[in-house]
């Protein structure tokens, strides 16, 4: 009697455990198996939003220095880089003509000189004998006339002879601020015209302009004062930084693309950056501190892809509950700024709650 009811026992749970298994097989026939679920952690800090430009350095606040003379460049003094200073002299124009021009008419003033001198002193002369009634209205007018007219000649030769100085004057090309040669146009025994450039100068090295350019569709939240970090070839490990200065509204068309330049000043105290160096940089255009944020992948995943359209800002938080086959909750969250990897979240989460940030479907049974 005890030994079948041993037996009874191993048979009952035989069948109970054939049961329990044939009721796990039916119960997966046709739904999902091998899901793979990915969750992040709900953490607080840094949230950012930035813009990715390129754009090309220069210095900053370069002087174009003109000719002021026709003639031949008879010596450059200065070379390149070079250090120079207020009134210094870079250049001289040959002047050979223009001297002997010069001592032609200081020697034609100096007898227009004498000339003025003895029709001063005969107009002093006849104007004491009218008074005298010695000589007539037409005798002082004559004198007169002629000490006009000698005058009007003195002061003509006086301009051209001021004139003849100045040009000699302006074949020296000088420096008008301290600063260092950027670059140099003119060349000895070369012709030089007005107004044509010959020396670019620059203050200092220690400042540059980056003129970066901004594609039309993010113009609009660029501003003044914005932070703008930025790296060159010539040196990949390093960063640099900067702010916004200007935003132009001329907008620049090339091949069908609009772009707007905007002009970031930057410091080069260590001198590694070079006029025409070209940059990649990011512009800073809003950041938080520590503010709830999630990963922007939580925000865009659907585990329910193809069965429901899920609401705008939704996430799934990770649940001991199960919605479906889903070990997560949808949660209804409010937004603020979205950055460029994170997102803030303003309500319903919390540091440490973890959220869903990418969902892998598995292939489905048969239950065959």
């Amino acid at each position: 009697m005890q030994k079948m009811t041993k037996k009874k026992v191993i048979v009952v749970g035989a069948v109970v455990i054939a049961i329990l298994l044939v009721f796990t097989i039916i119960r997966s026939c046709g739904k999902n198996s091998g899901d793979k679920f990915e969750f992040q952690d709900v953490t607080v800090g840094k949230v950012e939003k930035t813009i990715s430009v390129t754009g090309i350095l220069d210095v900053s606040g370069k002087k174009t220095i003109l000719s002021k003379a026709n003639g031949v460049v008879a010596e450059v003094k200065v070379d390149f880089n070079q250090e120079v200073r207020k009134g210094q002299v870079l250049a001289e124009i040959d002047t050979v003509d223009l001297n002997q021009m010069l001592k032609k008419m200081g020697a034609q003033l100096e007898s227009a000189k004498l000339e003025l001198a003895i029709a001063e002193e005969d107009l002093e002369a006849k104007k004491s004998m009218f008074k005298d009634n010695l000589i007539s209205d037409k005798g002082l007018e004559r004198a007169q006339f002629n000490y006009k007219s000698v005058l009007l000649k003195y002061r003509q030769f006086m301009v051209d002879y001021e004139n003849a100085r100045t040009q000699k004057a302006n074949a020296r090309i000088v420096s008008p601020i301290d600063g260092i040669v950027l670059n140099i146009s003119a060349t000895e025994g070369a012709p030089i015209g007005i107004n044509t450039p010959a020396f670019v100068i620059v203050p200092s090295l220690k400042k540059m302009n980056l003129t970066i350019s901004v594609d039309e569709s993010d113009i609009g939240i660029v501003r003044k004062g914005q932070g703008v970090v930025f790296s060159v070839s010539a040196f990949p490990e390093k960063t640099f930084n900067g702010k916004i200065e200007k935003v132009r509204i001329n907008p620049v068309v090339k091949g069908g693309l609009v772009t707007y330049d905007s002009t970031v000043v930057c410091d080069n105290d260590e001198q590694l950056l070079k006029p025409g160096m070209t940059a990649t940089a990011t512009i800073e255009i809003s950041r938080l501190e520590k503010v709830i944020r999630v990963p922007n992948q939580a925000l865009l995943v659907n585990p329910l892809e193809g069965q429901e359209e899920l609401e705008k800002n939704t996430v799934w938080r990770k649940s001991g509950k199960l919605t479906g086959t889903i070990p997560a909750e949808r949660v209804k969250v409010e937004v603020g700024l979205r950055g460029d990897t994170f997102t803030e979240i303003k309500k319903n989460l919390k540091k440490g709650d973890k959220v869903l940030i990418k969902y892998i479907r598995g292939t489905k049974t048969s239950g065959k």
